[in-house]
């Protein structure tokens, strides 16, 4: 058996990568208040305008269901950030995954409700989808 010159190995580091800890560049937290802003602001423009302009009875009313559902997203995640304050910002410990789970569910019941409750306001306005 003859032993190599050199090590095969020598230029490659070798992690355990199950035991480093994530670096966070943006708290959770702080993530997860600027998605309850975002949403807040995407919700005003989307959703509280346009009900706004059926009130007022416009020719037209030009609206987007995808740019509707953006508010009610980022308030929900954001929710989860602030509250849950999973261990990284992308969820990797079953608790956060958990939790992630149970908030998609949550997004998914919300747009449905969402879309529910548009078309019945358009319609009680006198328009319609």
């Amino acid at each position: 058996m003859q032993i190599p010159e050199k090590n095969q190995n020598e230029e490659y580091e070798f992690v355990n990568h199950a035991s480093r800890t994530p670096k966070k560049k943006i708290s959770p937290i702080a993530l997860g208040l600027l998605f309850i802003a975002g949403g807040f602001v995407c919700s005003y423009f989307f959703i509280y305008q346009k009900i706004q302009q059926m009130a007022e009875h416009s020719a037209s009313v030009s609206y987007s269901m995808k740019a509707m559902m953006l508010g009610p997203m980022l308030l929900i995640f954001g929710l989860y950030y602030a509250v849950i304050r999973p261990d990284d910002l992308n969820p990797v410990s079953p608790r956060d995954k958990k939790w992630l789970y149970i908030f998609v569910a949550i997004f998914i019941i919300a747009m449905i409700a969402l879309y529910a409750w548009f078309t019945t306001i358009a319609r009680g306005y006198g328009y319609s989808l």
